[in-house]
């Protein structure tokens, strides 16, 4: 106890170095804080789907092609008929194809709502093991193209 009482009188008599001593801790106490939720999140919490451990993205590359974020080895549709047609280790594949940030626009009664948009084939959510709430997902039959188009709807968007 002696210690403690010691070591507050030596900070209460040293005003601007117990200052930097709390700042010091307060920034360091912060950052750990930050980049342990960054971690958690991206690294470390399983992805929101049933087995999601047993989940891999594949990708291609092209030596003209870039791998950046915008663009991150995404396959050609083609190739991914091709690769789902011959492989013979995956459970099941699909493919999906954001629309680039750019959201399409509908109408939900009479008001205009703005929306993500993402292309997805028929075996993506056998392979994600999610089912719809109500209706079903996409058949074979319309990953074919031509064929008509589509749409399975998230619930927040059905409600």
């Amino acid at each position: 106890m002696n210690d403690l009482e010691f070591a507050f009188r030596q900070l209460l008599k040293n005003p601007g170095f117990t200052a930097v001593a709390v700042l010091t801790l307060a920034l360091g106490i912060g950052a750990n804080t930050t980049l342990f939720s960054i971690i958690n999140a991206v690294l470390l919490r399983p992805l929101p789907y049933p087995e999601s451990d047993r989940l891999v993205w594949v990708g291609e590359t092209r030596p003209d092609l870039r791998f950046t974020s915008a663009n991150p080895g995404a396959v050609s549709y083609l190739n991914f008929i091709d690769v789902r047609a011959q492989q013979t280790v995956f459970e099941s594949i699909g493919a999906y194809q954001p629309t680039g940030g750019s959201p399409g626009a509908f109408l939900i009664g009479d008001e205009p709502v703005r929306m993500e948009i993402q292309r997805m084939s028929a075996d993506a959510f056998a392979a994600l093991k999610v089912t719809p709430v109500l209706g079903r997902t996409f058949s074979n039959d319309e990953d074919r193209w031509p064929s008509t188009p589509s749409v399975v709807l998230s619930y927040r968007i059905w409600q």
